[in-house]
C-alpha cells in the first residue's frame, strides 16, 4: 500500500521515526509542485478570467443568484 502525506518540513523527523516504528519505507520529494502548474492551460485561463472579474466588480453574490432561479422556475 502506498500513502501520501503532505506535511511541513519540520515534521519530517518525527515521520521518519514512525516509519521505522512501523517498519515502512519512508522518502521524502524535497521538490514540490504547485498544483496550478499541474492545471490544464484552459483552467488556469478559466481561474484567472474569474479573478479578474470579480476585481472589476463583475459578479452576483449566491443570494442573488439563487432567487433569481426560484423566481423564474417556480
Amino acid at each position: 500500500m502506498r500513502v501520501v502525506i503532505e506535511a511541513d518540513s519540520q515534521f519530517k523527523k518525527m515521520l521518519e521515526e514512525i516509519a521505522i516504528a512501523i517498519k515502512a519505507k519512508i522518502t521524502f520529494e524535497e521538490n514540490e509542485t504547485d498544483f496550478w502548474d499541474e492545471l490544464p492551460a484552459h483552467v488556469q485561463k478559466g481561474i484567472l478570467d474569474a479573478k479578474s472579474q470579480v476585481a472589476q466588480g463583475n459578479y452576483k453574490v449566491h443570494e442573488d443568484v439563487m432567487e433569481e432561479y426560484k423566481k423564474r422556475y417556480k
